[in-house]
């Protein structure tokens, strides 16, 4: 390996279909030797077939917070739906108020 080059290993860990088009790939990427996770939208369309810029990555570090981050998430999301009523009450019509002045 020449000087600056750096070595990349990669390890597919779960992809998510999106729609016709698009999958979400999950990978786990050996930076020289520092481990990361990729979130990368692919796409597969007559036009175009490969990674597309749309995704993030982060370190392991950062992995941690952001595993937490979709568990509150999605605990809120849960909590909040659970408070909404079942069905909403019909409520009658207000009345108009004619703000015509007499003269």
């Amino acid at each position: 390996m020449e000087d600056g080059e750096r070595k990349v290993n990669v390890t597919k860990l779960a992809e998510i279909k999106l729609n016709e088009y698009s999958v979400l790939v999950i990978t786990k990427t050996d930076y020289s030797g520092e481990d990361r996770i990729d979130f990368r939208v692919w796409e597969n369309s007559p036009k175009y077939k490969g990674p597309t810029k749309k995704g993030f990555v982060l370190t392991m570090e950062k992995m941690d917070e952001f595993m937490k981050l979709v568990l509150d998430m999605k605990n809120k999301l849960a909590s909040a739906k659970k408070e909404e009523p079942a069905a909403e009450e019909e409520k009658p019509a207000k009345k108009k108020k004619n703000n015509k002045r007499t003269q």
